[in-house]
């Protein structure tokens, strides 16, 4: 939502006499980066806390004679105060959780036609409901280890009853639906209730975010007939649910569209990344999520990145790659690439929404699923791209990817893939020291780096997580490593932006044809005789010093040798002397 934005939703907001107070509706951020910072752990809907799905429909009515009025809304609003369940004794609009037997989640327009006759008698088209779509609306809380966090389709259906059918239909909505009066009828959750002025909705009875998004869709349709108001928005409650009723933050996106000019998209002006990310939006696609979308861009592009000096990543093996999103940007970031394959024991959702979403991008090229342990899976697909295929593929061009690997199944897929020469990259988190040494250290370490006096010598801190990442690079440098494949490892790591995910360093892997014996036998031996000169020189010096002291021991002796018979001679003739002189005495 812009500043221009903000200004008429103030100017909306001040028509209805029962909002809730401003202190109650929390910040409003300008991008959903500022949202996300702010909300933090709450806001990441990640495979730990997968969002409940609901649908939410809007059932609105144009009212007559109400242009010199200022104090009447020309929009009637049809809306249902809870009997019994969550927020009982609130008004709200009409829908419910989908389904997922019924297919609903794929396709909220059916859980959102069939909630709303259950709950009203109004039976609205398919096709309608479908035209009708404005965005989604997510709710995450501070308290989220009690309240699960929400996605709910909200649509919006204009009606007009039987008695009103034969009036001109030029100034209400295409896709407006007639309906006989007689047929709403509630249920034992909801009952039914029209608001005729919308400016007297009971907002102090409803969800706190209501009085945010709802005044400015009816503000939008008071103001604009035939522009159909579109916007995703994000909601993070505070602690206390339907009791407090507060919001912290919240962020709204819109994307008006002109349904009377049937305007084209605009995706025309969006760089790659965005068309892929609003592709995944506008065919309703929440799996991958965006903090997984952004991590397999990321991901992606260090590795295309850093191999784009001769290996040509024809082919990629996508270990535990869940919805595919990671595989499928491989496809269409690197040109040479022909297919990718995801390996993962889970069907997980969204495998058929990346291909649907994104396949007009990558053309011909193939995007598969194999449903299988890494341990058998991996291999048999590097076979088959070995062994089944007709062509010769060189090792170095293919790729075999693992993004957020735990500890064992990263070093499975760096020891399968170097059996077999290939270029890897991997991105590992849970580190786990199955002999403890290194654990120990890591405590060791931090101790002492937190325990050091002023006038101590600084001494660095490393993470557990960062020394057995820097443990598995080295192991991916050692000289026997790629040996059975006659490869060698060239071996980089790269930080990714932490505000996207902490766990964020990248091992990457680069398969190089070992070089021939007799090249390395001539590093070998030039590197031995320099080793050989400097020994000879650093032996060179003690040579002259011990030397040098044999020649001051020969002198000693040698004058030792000129004063000894004087000096015998004079004990003698000490010792008679003294003889002598005791005699006389």
């Amino acid at each position: 939502m812009s500043n221009n934005d903000d200004i008429q939703h103030q100017d909306a907001l001040a028509l209805f006499r029962h909002a809730l107070d401003s202190s109650r509706l929390g910040k409003r951020h300008d991008s959903l980066e500022s949202y996300t910072s702010s909300v933090g752990r709450g806001s990441e809907l990640d495979k730990e806390d997968i969002p409940k799905e609901f649908s939410l429909v809007t059932i609105l009515c144009r009212n007559e004679d109400t242009q010199s009025d200022n104090t009447r809304s020309s929009l009637s609003i049809l809306v249902g105060k809870k009997m019994r369940g969550f927020g009982e004794g609130f008004y709200n609009c009409f829908g419910g959780k989908l389904e997922k037997d019924l297919g609903e989640q794929k396709h909220p327009a059916k859980g959102a036609v069939r909630e709303l006759e259950e709950e009203t008698g109004i039976t609205i088209p398919l096709s309608i409901m479908e035209e009708s779509f404005v965005g989604t609306i997510n709710f995450t809380f501070d308290d989220w280890q009690e309240n699960r966090a929400m996605r709910v389709h909200l649509f919006c259906v204009f009606v007009t009853s039987s008695a009103d059918a034969t009036g001109s239909t030029q100034n209400q909505n295409a896709n407006t639906i007639n309906i006989d009066p007689d047929q709403i009828r509630g249920c034992d959750e909801i009952e039914p209730v029209w608001v005729h002025n919308s400016y007297d909705l009971p907002l102090q009875q409803m969800f706190a975010d209501d009085s945010i998004w709802l005044p400015m869709l009816l503000h939008h349709h008071e103001s604009s007939i035939g522009v159909n108001l579109k916007f995703d928005a994000w909601f993070h409650f505070h602690k206390g649910g339907a009791e407090t009723n507060s919001i912290l933050h919240y962020h709204i996106q819109r994307h008006d569209q002109d349904l009377q000019k049937n305007a084209p998209k605009q995706s025309a002006k969006y760089n790659l990344e965005k068309k892929l990310f609003h592709a995944l939006h506008d065919n309703h696609i929440h799996n991958p999520s965006i903090k997984e979308f952004k991590e397999s861009w990321s991901f992606a592009n260090s590795i295309r990145s850093f191999m784009k000096e001769g290996n040509k990543m024809t082919h990629v093996l996508d270990v535990a790659g869940g919805h595919g999103a990671l595989a499928a940007l491989f496809l269409l970031l690197v040109p040479e690439c022909e297919s990718a394959t995801v390996i993962d024991p889970a069907v997980v959702k969204g495998e058929v929404g990346v291909k649907d979403a994104w396949s007009e991008y990558w053309g011909d090229k193939r995007l598969t699923y194999r449903h299988e342990c890494l341990r058998t899976g991996l291999r048999k697909e590097l076979d088959k791209i070995f062994h089944d295929n007709n062509q010769n593929i060189s090792p170095t061009n293919v790729l075999v990817v693992a993004c957020h690997a735990c500890q064992h199944l990263t070093d499975e897929t760096l020891e399968i893939a170097s059996e077999y020469g290939v270029n890897i990259a991997v991105m590992p988190c849970c580190q786990k020291d199955h002999k403890g040494s290194w654990k120990g250290l890591s405590k060791r370490l931090a101790k002492s780096n937190g325990n050091k006096s002023n006038n101590s010598q600084e001494t660095a801190s490393l993470s557990f997580g960062t020394i057995m990442d820097l443990l598995t690079a080295g192991k991916m440098m050692a000289w026997n490593t790629g040996l059975q494949a006659n490869v060698e490892y060239v071996v980089k790591m790269k930080l990714m932006d932490s505000a996207i995910t902490l766990q964020n360093r990248i091992i990457m892997c680069k398969s190089m044809q070992r070089r021939d014996d007799n090249s390395n036998d001539e590093e070998r031996e030039a590197a031995h005789q320099r080793l050989a000169l400097a020994y000879r020189r650093a032996h060179k010096v003690e040579k002259v010093e011990k030397n040098r002291i044999q020649r001051w021991r020969n002198a000693f002796n040698e004058s030792f040798e000129n004063i000894l018979p004087g000096l015998v001679a004079g004990f003698c003739i000490g010792v008679a002397c003294s003889h002598i002189m005791l005699r006389r005495k």
